[in-house]
């Protein structure tokens, strides 16, 4: 109880506050008897203390010197029978008003014992009470639920017991719920100041209060806080108040709420989770070639939007490797992996959704993959690429800016029927594990058929270096200035298609030299210049030199 309220039992009546009025509005827990001067090591905070004063009646002065040390302690104020005192001394007045502590001047008529006992009494029925109504709450919230109801009937509800603007957020703070209130105007003009306050709100299980603008209607300046949670952060329900002090009943109130609404998004999830893991499981069969009906493929499809209209593409999305963390990361809990799944989900489901995409999203193991359906315009394949490349590349940038999310994309090509997804599942699947294999991150690989460098790039370097000094032999083992002069030429005459003339043209040197340059070369290597077979080697090991070098 507050100690105004407190003072106002049968047995307190007749008493008087004497200064610290400014102290009146302190939270009494509970009440003991002071005997001696040294309680100061026993007080206990919200505590209010009672005396005869007599171990003080003739040191006034160590009156003076607890006062500061019991405010600082804690305890709420002193009351003081006056039966050793004709007054209480000027200085403990002041130093009393200076600390704002209140001194109470207790009826004589009354012991000290049956006052503790009603003031305790008193405290208690308060504490009851509130408990009391706690607990109707509680029963009025989980009627609700029974009766088919949900979350926006718990917040009008909870508005209308509190006579208080309510809005419940979720983790991302968009709004879930909102009681009546922010129907006008004035309240809507202040969510984005609400989101903004509650976005800096801890994820403790306490109800908190901040303040927040001062140009709210009927100036409910402070948002009280309370999280919701599950097996992870919800979001929080907020309620404008008046003031920065917290009630014990409305926020008993608020914690019966976020209970209720809790256990239904708890409820909810599991519901969503349930069909998820049936979604999951229904196009992973798809595109890993499982499911050859076209008829069944469109009618199980079709519920999640899959288009039989349009051609269409995969896209397979994972999340970077964290390369500043050093060592081994801590392992993950189910439901923290499972909470971290589902928000990527939703975070990658707005970003496509945003930018007018229709798509299917699903999870195939540590991978997400998105069918996207392709317009069939008159736009070139490669202008459709372009576009699609730009998208990604935007979605990927704002949400490592806006999210710290490092994400690498895969696109397959498009297809137009929907039992060749595996195809283009496969596609995308091989892009961004190339891509990946060459230490790349926030990457947009799409697929394309491999080039002869990409296809001797897979080979392992030891290869490469074998089959190219098996290719020149003798020739690597010349002067450089030598060599370079041979190659040079042997590159020429390759690229001029063999022509002698035009090999001379290139290098600005007679004819002989290039003559006499090809069959040094021979010589050197032991292949034919003019032989196909050998012709093709040098090629490849042209190539070859382009990949060792790099390397």
């Amino acid at each position: 109880m507050k100690l105004a309220e407190l003072l106002k039992i049968p047995f307190l009546l007749e008493s008087k506050v004497i200064c610290g009025f400014q102290g009146l509005n302190r939270v009494v827990r509970s009440v003991n008897m002071m005997d001696a001067p040294d309680i100061i090591d026993f007080v206990k905070p919200d505590e209010l203390l009672i005396t005869t004063a007599y171990a003080l009646k003739d040191s006034p002065e160590e009156l003076v010197a607890l006062i500061p040390e019991l405010s600082a302690a804690g305890c709420v104020g002193l009351g003081i029978k006056k039966r050793f005192w004709s007054a209480i001394p000027q200085e403990a007045i002041a130093v009393a008003n200076e600390v704002g502590f209140p001194l109470i001047e207790l009826p004589l008529n009354v012991s000290l014992g049956d006052l503790i006992n009603q003031a305790i009494d008193s405290i208690l029925d308060k504490h009851a009470d509130t408990l009391r109504n706690a607990l109707k709450s509680h029963r009025q919230f989980s009627s609700l639920i029974l009766k088919g109801q949900g979350i926006p009937e718990i917040v009008r509800d909870l508005a209308e017991l509190l006579d208080s603007p309510v809005i419940l957020l979720d983790q991302r703070m968009n709004l879930i719920s909102a009681s009546s209130h922010f129907r006008e105007q004035a309240y809507q003009d202040l969510l984005p100041q609400i989101r903004e306050s509650a976005s800096q709100l801890p994820d403790e299980e306490r109800t908190s209060v901040s303040f927040f603008t001062d140009t709210a209607p009927e100036a409910l300046n402070y948002i009280a806080a309370h999280p919701i949670m599950t097996y992870q952060p919800q979001g929080f329900l907020l309620t404008l108040q008046h003031s920065a002090e917290l009630q014990p009943l409305p926020v008993m109130i608020m914690e019966q709420a976020a209970n209720v609404i809790s256990f239904e998004l708890l409820k909810k999830q599991a519901v969503k989770e349930r069909s998820r893991r049936y979604k999951n499981d229904l196009f992973t069969d798809i595109v890993n070639g499982f499911m050859t009906s076209e008829q069944e493929l469109i009618h199980r499809g079709k519920r999640y939007g899959l288009s039989e209209n349009l051609p269409s593409l995969c896209i397979v999305i994972k999340q970077d490797d964290d390369l500043s963390r050093r060592g081994p990361a801590l392992p993950l809990s189910e439901e923290q992996q499972l909470s971290k799944r589902e928000e990527l989900y939703e975070v990658l489901k707005d970003a496509f959704r945003s930018r007018g995409h229709s798509f299917v999203l699903f999870s195939n193991k540590d991978q997400f993959v998105l069918i996207l359906s392709v317009s069939k315009d008159k736009t070139a394949p490669v202008d459709t690429e372009r576009m699609l490349r730009e998208q990604l590349i935007e979605i990927c940038d704002d949400l490592y800016d806006r999210e710290g999310i490092s994400l690498s994309f895969g696109v397959g090509n498009p297809v137009d029927r929907l039992t060749d997804l595996p195809v283009t599942y496969k596609e995308a699947v091989e892009a961004w594990e190339t891509a990946h294999s060459s230490k790349k991150r926030r990457f947009v690989q799409f697929y394309h058929v491999k080039k002869l460098t990409d296809l001797l790039r897979m080979l392992p370097v030891e290869e490469l270096k074998k089959y190219y000094n098996e290719t020149f032999k003798e020739l690597n083992r010349l002067d450089e200035k030598e060599r370079q002069d041979l190659m040079r030429t042997l590159v020429a005459y390759h690229d001029n298609n063999c022509q002698i003339a035009e090999t001379a043209k290139q290098l600005f040197v007679h004819r002989n030299t290039v003559v006499y340059r090809l069959e040094k070369c021979e010589q050197l290597t032991g292949r034919k210049i003019r032989n196909t077979s050998d012709n093709l080697r040098f090629k490849v090991a042209y190539l070859m030199e382009q990949l060792i070098d790099a390397d």
